[in-house]
């Protein structure tokens, strides 16, 4: 790849992501994307991939991953993640670029010409997908800046409630920690 930041390849399949390296990250994309949008969705669709690179995504999708693999419970997790990761970044490039409508335009017309778009099961009928929820965030108002969950919502409840056990896990196993010491102390002669 060439030495920028930005690698466009010259390709019929249209195709767009973010690529971190070590010293240099890229955004790599396609020339059949490229003509497929107009400049407005251009910038949107290189802030898009930059917030990816700038917020480090990748490391909260690995982790997710090897949550999900190490527990089986958690592989609902990795679909919220996924789906937290990408609204994360379309909100950032909203920011970026000003204009919410050119950045949901550039995310439909990208779904529309990519071929990684899973194939339509009875159970997706059920539910929107992931790419038309994100647009239709996209055109509503921007979202409430928060730093933590608020106690009376779901996610706020659960939020607190495993920050509460955390502690009293740890005061639990310090607990547990002196008093063997003081026991071993105790039955060892010096």
């Amino acid at each position: 790849l060439p030495g920028t930041g930005v690698a466009v390849l010259p390709d019929d399949v249209p195709y767009a992501y973010a690529l971190p390296g070590g010293r240099r990250d890229r955004v790599v994309v396609s020339t059949a994307l490229l003509d497929r949008l107009q400049s407005a969705e251009r910038r949107a669709l290189f802030a898009h991939e930059r917030a990816h690179l700038a917020a480090r995504h990748h490391r909260f999708l690995l982790a997710v991953r090897l949550a999900a693999l190490a527990n089986p419970f958690l592989r609902p997790l990795r679909t919220a993640v996924a789906y937290a990761a990408e609204r994360w970044a379309d909100e950032a490039a909203a920011r970026v670029v000003g204009d919410r409508r050119a950045v949901a335009t550039a995310i439909g017309k990208a779904a529309l010409v990519s071929r990684g778009t899973p194939v339509a099961t009875l159970a997706g009928f059920a539910a929107p997908g992931p790419v038309p929820r994100r647009v239709a965030a996209l055109l509503g108002p921007p979202p409430a800046v928060r730093t933590w969950p608020s106690l009376f919502t779901s996610v706020g409840l659960a939020a607190w409630a495993a920050a509460a056990g955390t502690a009293v896990s740890a005061m639990s196993s310090a607990n547990a920690a002196v008093t063997m010491f003081l026991i071993l102390r105790a039955a060892t002669p010096l």
